[in-house]
């Protein structure tokens, strides 16, 4: 007897199945880049069907239409012109599909972002009993949502009630403490990632604050932090403008002596104004 070649017979991609794909791949063709709706999506399969390839979520991946086909034309008869429309019709139900697949995908992002900024607002909220936070500080809070993730927020509000909260004669926090730590939290993060990536950056910092507690000058919040970094540029040790800091009695001498070893240090006449 002759052997038979069955080929595996194809079973259609449930709409749940192909959502899921699209969502996966962010509606975007994983071979070329392209995303709905400028181009028709199709799921396809990692393995072949004919070779015994599943519609498993892992066998599929996100295609559009010319990389599925191959990115080939068919050339067609006269006899095709009833075909190519139909095709055209199921093209465009199919756009408007993935269109609906998208706006769903997008409002159940939006829904998580929101419970992540409530859920944020609890948090700040619980630290703070007798205090709510205004219509304009949910915003702010969203807007922290959408740039940093959670525990980068909620450890800066831990910073921000060490640092900034205090207790008025009432045994309450005062109001002005709470306002100045909320308004902290952007600063406070973005200080933190930086000092990750340069350890070195928060002992500056320490020295700024030496400083201005020493000289009490306006000039050091606005100069401090650039004759600092300009010194260690030059190759001063952090140690060693430490030292100056703590010896120097002046933010005139502080300054003179950081511009006189970086100009030695640079073999150039450096200034700071």
């Amino acid at each position: 007897m002759d052997k038979i070649d069955i080929k595996p017979k194809r079973k259609n991609i449930p709409k749940s199945v192909r959502f899921e794909v699209f969502k996966r791949d962010s509606f975007k063709c994983q071979y070329c880049g392209n995303s709905a709706p400028e181009v028709v999506l199709h799921v396809d399969h990692i393995k072949a069907v004919s070779k015994g390839g599943q519609n498993d979520i892992f066998n599929l991946i996100t295609a559009c239409q010319p990389c599925n086909a191959g990115k080939s034309d068919n050339a067609l008869d006269e006899n095709t012109a009833l075909k190519k429309e139909k095709r055209q019709l199921d093209d465009l139900q199919e756009r408007r599909d993935q269109i609906e697949m998208m706006m769903h995908w997008r409002e159940g992002l939006r829904d998580i972002k929101e419970e992540v900024a409530q859920r944020l607002e609890d948090y700040w909220n619980e630290m703070t009993p007798g205090f709510s936070i205004t219509d304009t500080g949910k915003v702010s809070i969203k807007k922290l949502s959408l740039k940093y993730s959670i525990d980068q927020i909620t450890s800066a509000m831990d910073t921000a009630f060490e640092q900034y909260f205090k207790i008025g004669d009432d045994g309450k926090f005062t109001a002005e403490s709470v306002a100045a730590g909320f308004a902290k939290l952007g600063g406070i993060i973005r200080n933190k990632t930086e000092f990750e990536n340069d350890p070195e950056l928060k002992e500056l910092h320490y020295i700024k604050g030496i400083m201005r507690n020493r000289y009490y000058l306006d000039s050091v919040n606005q100069h401090g932090m650039r004759l600092l970094q300009e010194g260690r540029k030059s190759g001063i040790p952090v140690s060693e403008m430490r030292n100056y800091s703590k010896s120097l009695n002046s933010w005139t001498d502080f300054r003179k002596k950081m511009e006189d070893e970086i100009s030695t240090r640079t073999n150039t006449n450096f200034s700071l104004f």
